[in-house]
């Protein structure tokens, strides 16, 4: 038996932001139970796939593509998608739903939000392929590096990512505009974006998110804000509870109803600028001991062996 894997990158690809991590670690962990054959998902390699085979992978766009290939002929083996579901964007995911119609189940990488609401959108009928993962992080390359929280009227925002319409910006300008006194740290971001040109924005372009950068951002920076409108559940939110921020983010960034989240309200600038002043304003040893939690449940919940043994546990019954 041999698990054909498709995925980003390359299974010996240094970095480790997603999709790549993604990649290595599933790919050795995955590599521990049987012979693993690798195709990186936007080339047009071809899926040479037997009975006793399985496929596991990350579906493209493209037609010529080995996952839409491998889904769209007769089955041959057990075939499972694995890739981000966030339904606010419909066209986002929705190009998939013959390939998830032909599979043996979906690993849906998203928060609790997208699995918990899926069968008010035009995915329902998608519930029940769908097994929820969790996005990982390794904790050792993110250290918890806060030691106190800037005090009042000092504290600063940050926000990680890159100008996508699912990263819903022009919200968050709008936020940062209702609050002319508060600075927000933008790393990711460019010069010529409306948010760039605030005067309470100070943009740095992408950077190697470190340990000495981390240091640096923590010491800067106090709160994580993400205003996503459409967002399976971004990795930067957990890489900043690792560090020690405090993150406050869209129920539409996957995440809700989990203490390590403080909620923002799409849409609604004067509350979401109400509950962003209450964490500028809170206690600072409240912080510290909320962000020592947060970085506890990280190591503990949102980690590789989590994500891989998921993974595993959903397809083992399927390997002869």
């Amino acid at each position: 038996m041999t698990i054909h894997l498709v995925y980003a990158g390359m299974p010996d690809d240094p970095r480790i932001q997603s999709p790549y991590s993604i990649t290595k670690h599933l790919y050795d962990f995955l590599k521990t139970k049987a012979p693993v054959d690798y195709a990186p998902w936007d080339s047009s390699a071809t899926i040479q796939a037997k009975k006793d085979d399985v496929i596991l992978g990350h579906p493209h766009y493209q037609r010529h593509t080995p996952i839409q290939k491998a889904f769209r002929g007769p089955r041959i083996c057990p075939r499972f998608l694995i890739h981000p579901l966030h339904t606010n964007r419909v066209g986002d995911n929705m190009p998939f739903d013959i390939l998830v119609k032909n599979s043996d189940g979906v690993f849906s990488i998203c928060g609790e939000y997208w699995y918990d609401t899926l069968g008010r959108t035009p995915f329902a009928h998608w519930g029940s392929k769908i097994t929820r993962l969790d996005m990982a992080i390794d904790c050792k390359h993110f250290p918890f590096v806060q030691t106190q929280f800037n005090p009042v009227g000092k504290r600063r925002l940050i926000y990680i990512g890159s100008s996508m319409p699912q990263k819903n910006l022009g919200f968050l300008t709008a936020v940062m505009q209702a609050m002319p006194n508060v600075q927000l740290h933008w790393y990711g971001g460019s010069s010529d974006h409306q948010l760039a040109r605030l005067r309470n924005v100070k943009v740095t372009g992408w950077v190697t998110l470190n340990a000495q950068m981390a240091t640096k951002i923590v010491s800067e920076c106090d709160i994580f804000v993400n205003t996503s409108i459409s967002d399976a559940n971004p990795t930067t939110l957990l890489e900043a509870c690792a560090w020690g921020l405090i993150p406050a983010c869209t129920k539409e960034s996957g995440y809700y109803n989990n203490p390590m989240f403080t909620e923002l309200y799409l849409g609604d600038i004067s509350k979401t600028v109400q509950v962003i002043q209450g964490l500028l304003k809170q206690d600072g040893n409240e912080l510290l001991q909320r962000a020592r939690q947060s970085r506890e449940t990280v190591v503990n919940k949102y980690n590789w062996d989590v994500f891989c043994n998921t993974v595993w546990n959903g397809i083992k019954e399927f390997v002869k």
